[in-house]
């Protein structure tokens, strides 16, 4: 008896169950987790395998090799990213922040409370590595980190429209500056530097504020 059609969804060009999506989810958080905790090029097959609870074989259901599965898993954070800094942004316009900085500082990928680089910092460092190395990487990635870096220059420009800063600034310049910053930061802080406590931003926030109006 065929698959209902509607129970069938392609996925790579290759037909597939729904809930069969499932494990490729889990790969790719499995994935996910263990590059961020060896990184890109020490991260093995076996041990993401073993942390999907999965075999090594299972993985070639779904990706070509190791290295495809290793930029899926970039790709996949740096969506989740994204989505991530999607919502925070449509709830600070709902809530009417009027300081533009409050909505920059939301795009920085941690909360308040972690004490050491996140999962999701190190996926992101090892994104623009991997950018830079791999061409193929690059292709698959480079549109999602110029999504992420355009959600800092739509916030930078809608706060030089209103007046926020002065019309002396570059907006590329400014947003590049600001998503530097953070990226910068957890470089340092994954290096073994302590990362200063999240209150030392306010004073620099008020005065990097003070200087672009």
């Amino acid at each position: 008896m065929a698959e209902s059609p509607s129970r069938v969804v392609t996925v790579n060009g290759r037909k597939r169950r729904p809930w069969a999506l499932a494990s490729q989810d889990k790969l790719l958080q499995a994935a996910t987790d263990e590059i961020a905790s060896v990184g890109f090029e020490r991260a093995r097959l076996t041990h993401i395998a073993k942390r999907a609870g999965m075999t090594p074989g299972s993985v070639y259901t779904w990706f070509k090799n190791k290295e495809d599965l290793f930029r899926a898993a970039l790709e996949h954070a740096l969506t989740k990213q994204i989505e991530s800094n999607a919502t925070f942004l449509t709830n600070a316009l709902n809530a009417d922040y009027s300081d533009w900085l409050v909505q920059i500082a939301g795009l920085v990928p941690r909360n308040a409370g972690d004490t050491r680089p996140t999962a999701t910092q190190k996926l992101l460092i090892e994104a623009y590595y991997a950018a830079w190395r791999d061409p193929k990487a690059r292709k698959k990635l480079v549109p999602r980190i110029r999504e992420h870096y355009a959600m800092y220059e739509r916030v930078v420009t809608k706060a030089k429209e209103a007046g926020a800063i002065g019309a002396v600034f570059d907006v590329r310049l400014v947003a590049m500056v600001l998503f530097a910053i953070p990226t910068g930061m957890a470089m340092l802080t994954m290096a073994g530097l302590e990362r200063p406590e999240d209150v030392a931003w306010l004073p620099v926030y008020d005065a990097l504020g003070k200087t672009l109006s």
